[in-house]
This record gives structure tokens, sequence and C-alpha cells, in this order.
């Protein structure tokens, strides 16, 4: 009867730790090793390679997910453009296409319309971006040189959900995000819903 009760517990145990370890998903710290293992595809040279270490100027990595035939990932692309220029020096930005969808030439194409300003990367096993939660194109991750989360979703507010719109945008979060960070004030939006195309497991 002891040795029951031991076992019993003993199972309690174990699948205590394992519910627990389920419900662990950490998507506020990042692992530069792992990322940095990831094998992508740069679109302008159609070349595999992996996300290059920060130089010694660049303090903060921006990851931006996007598709090419994705209306809403048209309509940032000189948001995204305009703070690339602002922060070139500081901050690295990489789009990140997710999926087999798109080859090389038809980035390429898509960046050359609308004038992309930075890298442009295909995952095309996803690794990267089921690593980094990324689920929406457009959806921006912004980590620090530590791969430390400092914001995650939503570019700005223009967008409440598919089909529905502001005129403008009235709170930029990436920007915002930015802007404090090297101000060295808090981000006080860490997080927001992202609108726009799901990403596919293709």
């Amino acid at each position: 009867m002891k040795g029951a009760k031991v076992y019993i517990f003993f199972l309690f145990f174990v699948t205590a730790g394992t519910c627990l370890r389920a419900q662990t998903v950490n998507d506020s710290v990042f692992s530069k090793t792992v990322v940095q293992r990831f094998r992508l595809t740069d679109a302008a040279r159609d070349k595999a390679g992996v996300i290059e270490t920060l130089s010694p100027a660049e303090t903060l990595l921006l990851f931006v997910f996007l598709s090419p035939d994705c209306p809403i990932c048209k309509n940032y692309t000189p948001v995204l453009n305009a703070l690339e220029a602002a922060y070139q020096q500081r901050v690295k930005m990489i789009g990140i296409i997710p999926g087999t969808t798109y080859n090389a030439s038809t980035i390429r194409a898509f960046a050359q319309k609308y004038k992309v300003r930075y890298t442009l990367m295909i995952d095309k096993k996803r690794e990267l971006t089921k690593y980094l939660h990324a689920t929406i194109t457009p959806e921006v991750i912004l980590l620090n040189s530590k791969y430390e989360l400092l914001y995650k979703g939503a570019v700005d507010n223009r967008y409440k959900d598919l089909g529905v719109q502001s005129a403008k945008a009235t709170v930029p979060y990436l920007e915002d995000a930015i802007a404090n960070y090297f101000g060295r004030s808090n981000i006080a939006v860490k997080r927001t819903k992202a609108t726009g195309c799901r990403i596919n497991d293709f």
C-alpha cells in the first residue's frame, strides 16, 4: 500500500512537471545562438545564409514578417522604410518572408516596386518564424542586443481589424518603442495584436 502511494505521488509529480513545461512558452527572451543557427535565403542574392551579428553601432534587431501579396504589408512599406532610414545606424531591420510560397525573384520584384530599403530573407522552413512565435504578416518583433523582447505586434493602430482601418495612425507603437528605448524611457506598450494575413504552414 505504501509503495502504491509513493508511485501515485511520483506519477502526479511527473505529470504536473510535464504540464508546467507544456504551458511555458517564453516569447520574452530569445537566444542569439538559436536565431543565428537558422539558415534563411537572402532574396537579393538568392543565397542561403544566417542572421548576421549586430554591428558595433547597432543596438536593436527588428524582424518584420511580410507577405508580398498582403495588402496591409504593401501599405506599411512607406512607414517601415521611413523607420529604417531614421534608425539605419542603430537598428538592424530584416524582413522575413515565411514559407515557400514566394521565390527570390518574386520577392525582389516586391522590394523594387515598393522601394524596400532593408534586407528581405526567406524563412523556407519557418523555423525562425515559429521560434519567434510570429503568426501574422505584417507583424514586427523588436529585440535588444541580448535578444530580449522589447515590442511585438502591429506597426501602429491604423488597422483595427481586417477591412477596418483609420485614415491615419494615431499611436505609432513600433516607432514609440524604438524612440523610448533610445531615449531611455519605459516602453509603455510592449505587445499589441497584429492585423493582417495569417502565416500558413507552406
